[in-house]
């Protein structure tokens, strides 16, 4: 449990950090979740995965497929790419993408 605190911690910095598509976004900000943690002896790894979440485009929600990663600690998810509760591109929220495949890192 205390590992777990700390984990969350680590993810409020890097939600906080700025998102930038392709260079520091949904796949990036999880894996340098990980490399935090296990600097300071957490255990955590990194799930990436195709999952569908809901998004506007043009007016319209539709539900569409998207590559999405986020961090796990005592086997718990947590989202890494956004401050929680926030919308991203087409009005996305992380937490709401639902994993149609995925790999553990």
């Amino acid at each position: 449990m205390r590992d777990l605190r700390r984990a969350e911690r680590i993810a409020e910095e890097i939600r906080q950090e700025p998102y930038i598509l392709f260079r520091y976004d949904c796949v990036w900000k999880p894996i340098e979740f990980k490399r935090r943690c296990r600097a300071v002896g957490i255990p955590a790894r990194v799930v990436l995965c195709i999952g569908r979440v809901r998004a506007k485009w043009f007016g319209h929600w539709l539900t569409i497929l998207v590559i999405h990663g986020w961090g796990e600690v005592e086997g718990k998810r947590i989202e890494v790419s956004r401050p929680l509760g926030t919308s991203g591109i087409w009005g996305m929220v992380p937490v709401n993408v639902k994993p149609v495949v995925g790999i553990w890192i």
